[in-house]
């Protein structure tokens, strides 16, 4: 799990889940609310997916969420 500041200085998790198919989703919640936003992952497993989390800087993390879809 990595913690970010968007531009507007809210904090932000970003975490990965397993989707169906084996697929996995970095999932964003924004603390202090309900607010949930996914990005798919191009990872095969969930050690993978945590490691391309972990090498985006903050700036790349920011541009995902602004270019995640809402959690449904």
């Amino acid at each position: 799990m990595r913690s970010f500041s968007d531009g507007d200085g809210c904090t932000w998790q970003a975490d990965v889940i397993e989707a169906s198919y084996g697929s996995m989703i970095m999932l964003f919640s924004r603390l202090g609310s309900f607010e949930l936003y996914q990005s798919a992952l191009a990872a095969d497993n969930r050690l993978l997916a945590e490691s391309e989390i972990a090498a985006l800087s903050e700036m790349e993390l920011r541009t995902r969420l602004k270019e995640a879809e809402p959690w449904t």
